[in-house]
């Protein structure tokens, strides 16, 4: 007898087993608004096991769950829990060890995990797998080229990555120049904003494309503010002992507004920072 006629039936068996033991797919839909469904995250070897050579059917599966419960935490402007950011990396490893192949979730990955979680370390090992399945993808060396540069300070690590991009069909023909630059000088705004620019452009999800928008126009004001530092600096030989110096001088008309809900302003080290610390303060009832 043919063994897939057994797998078959024995691989829905098995799924439909997992999801009982899970909220039922619908039913997390309808809960996700209202409180937090995650479920149970079982180890690899064993979803490898159950999923026998469905792998990527049950790879779909889960990241469905994953995007379910943090789009609902998008929609809903909450901020996720140390908790809920092990749960998320734990499951996205999970999925790209199941499809190695499968675009989606690292792209979310590198997303979440650094900018919201500041998991760096676990963000690239994440993307260190997409860059070994997908030989001929520049997006992964490109992600963890601007992550070692801009998150961890390793302008040489950024360097080497671009490059390792560059090589790949259809990378932006920049990016040579980008690592050249790299090696000398510290262009983090402007590199973040065209990192961003690139994500915002490829999402999909009218909720997640909403989020990194309200990031483009917050780092969009940094740069604004940083520029009008460096005016002030020229003229008068010494930084700015705050961001209102810049309107008495009338370098800038006014303060721009944190979209945060923050308040901007100049940290010890000289950068510009928000007091929301980039994500949204919620309201005192």
């Amino acid at each position: 007898m043919n063994h897939r006629f057994i797998m078959v039936p024995l691989f829905i068996l098995l799924i439909i087993g997992y999801i009982l033991v899970l909220p039922s797919y619908e039913s997390s839909r309808n809960a996700i608004r209202v409180e937090e469904v995650k479920g149970l995250t079982l180890p690899p070897a064993i979803i490898k096991l159950l999923s026998l050579e469905y792998r990527s059917i049950a790879a779909d599966f889960l990241f469905v769950r994953v995007s379910q419960f943090y789009g609902g935490k998008i929609g809903r402007m909450e901020d996720a829990t140390p908790e809920d950011w092990d749960w998320l990396h734990r499951n996205l490893d999970l999925v790209t060890e199941l499809d190695p192949y499968f675009q989606d979730p690292y792209f979310m990955g590198n997303a979440f995990l650094t900018w919201d979680a500041g998991m760096y370390d676990e963000a690239e090992a994440l993307l260190l797998k997409a860059v070994n399945a997908r030989p001929w993808d520049w997006n992964f060396p490109f992600f963890i080229g601007f992550n070692r540069f801009f998150f961890m300070g390793d302008n040489k690590g950024g360097a080497d990555y671009f490059l390792m991009a560059s090589e790949r069909p259809g990378a932006w023909s920049f990016l040579p120049a980008l690592a050249a630059r790299l090696y000398y000088e510290d262009k983090r705004t402007e590199t973040a904003i065209a990192f961003l620019e690139k994500i915002w452009q490829g999402e999909k999800d009218p909720r997640a494309k909403s989020y990194y928008a309200i990031r483009l126009d917050a780092l969009s004001k940094v740069l604004f503010l940083e520029k009008a530092i460096q005016v002030y600096e020229d003229r008068v030989g010494l930084p700015p002992v705050n961001l209102q110096v810049l309107v008495d001088r009338r370098i800038i008309k006014k303060l721009p507004q944190d979209p945060y809900g923050g308040e901007f302003y100049i940290d010890k080290d000289g950068t510009v920072k928000s007091t929301s610390k980039m994500a949204h303060i919620k309201k005192k009832e």
